[in-house]
């Protein structure tokens, strides 16, 4: 693939292939002109690279700050969630944070969200397990049962 190259940033590779997605917030600090800026990084020396680099994060802080001075933050439900009759739950911070994850990431909120509907970890457990594993696992089940009946 043609200028596509990993670098390490912060200690972590870098892939411009790597899904990466944009919030609300991102959408509304970011501007095209910022995103050419970036794009040209790669074809600066480093000392300009870290100068360039400290302007385009700065003209997002100042966005942003602008932003929270006006009422568009509250049309776009950044600035504050406002409690509808049903509320906000966990349940919808992790829906709305998934999308962010990585895989690994998506898997634990994926647990979070089966624990805080009621499953239990072993009934999660169970979801990894191929049918013969889990007509093995539910006769265990029935015996320990029986065994704690007896006791």
């Amino acid at each position: 693939m043609i200028g596509a190259k990993k670098q390490k940033a912060g200690g972590r590779t870098v892939n411009p292939s790597d899904d990466y997605k944009l919030t609300d917030l991102d959408y509304l600090i970011g501007d095209h002109h910022l995103q050419m800026i970036k794009a040209a990084l790669p074809y600066l020396n480093v000392p300009e690279q870290r100068a360039v680099s400290v302007f385009v994060k700065f003209q997002e802080l100042k966005k942003t700050f602008e932003l929270f001075e006006t009422e568009e933050v509250a049309s776009m439900g950044i600035c504050s969630l406002e409690q509808s009759e049903g509320g906000r739950t966990m349940r919808d911070l992790l829906k709305a944070i998934r999308p962010y994850g990585n895989p690994a990431e998506r898997d634990i909120i994926d647990m979070a969200q089966n624990f805080m509907d009621g499953q239990t970890p072993m009934e999660q457990l169970r979801r990894f397990l191929t049918p013969e594993q889990q007509s093995r696992f539910e006769t265990m089940q029935m015996v320990i049962t029986a065994i704690q009946a007896m006791a």
